[in-house]
């Protein structure tokens, strides 16, 4: 009897066996919230073409010994009769061809030009034709008119120095009138035979 009664005491005291699962508490929130993925997409430019800038050779005149030599620059398309002057004024640079081509030009001279049915008026300062040796003065004059004649469109200059008409050395040294304008056949013989020297670079 004694032994029946301590049986069933151990077994109300023992931990009893649970019929439904209960939920777990306390876990931590990172082990229970959902996962997410992220997509990181690499978008590449393709490079934007480098555009061309439509050019043109055109024809002026430097000073080779002691004719006239026709040099090829690159310039803009289009160009007006102002831009190929302001090209001729530039120079020759001697660093692209030697150094025995040149210009009779003043380098400091100023000079605006215009153009009205073929005959371009060239208008400059008084350095065109009081600061360079009488020599030079034909070989300048001979510059300005055989490049400016080289242009469509343009088939005779005349000169003003300083706004007044100018009477300016023809090719064999007679001064062309005031009030007559010079074009390319009178300066036609001081070009060198055999054409065209190599682009200055500019």
């Amino acid at each position: 009897m004694t032994v029946v009664l301590l049986v069933l005491f151990a077994a109300a005291c023992g931990p009893r066996a649970q019929d439904s699962a209960s939920p777990l508490r306390g876990v931590p929130g990172d082990l229970t919230a959902p996962t997410s993925t992220t997509t990181t997409t690499s978008t590449s430019i393709a490079p934007t073409p480098t555009s061309t800038v439509a050019s043109e050779a055109v024809l002026l005149h430097f000073i080779l010994g002691d004719s006239i030599t026709t040099v090829l620059r690159t310039l803009p398309l289009g160009p007006d009769p102002q831009d190929v002057l302001d090209s001729l004024l530039d120079g020759f640079p001697t660093s692209s061809f030697g150094s025995d081509i040149r210009s009779a030009i003043p380098r400091d001279l100023e000079a605006s030009v215009s153009v009205e049915r073929g005959l371009a008026t060239v208008d400059t300062d008084g350095s065109l034709l009081t600061e360079i040796s009488p020599i030079d003065q034909r070989l300048a004059i001979a510059q300005i008119v055989l490049t400016l004649t080289s242009r469509p469109g343009i088939g005779q200059v005349t000169f003003l120095v300083n706004g007044e008409p100018q009477a300016v050395p023809r090719g064999g040294g007679e001064l062309a009138p005031a009030d007559q304008p010079v074009a390319y056949d009178d300066y036609a013989m001081l070009l060198t035979p055999g054409g065209v020297a190599p682009p200055s670079g500019q």
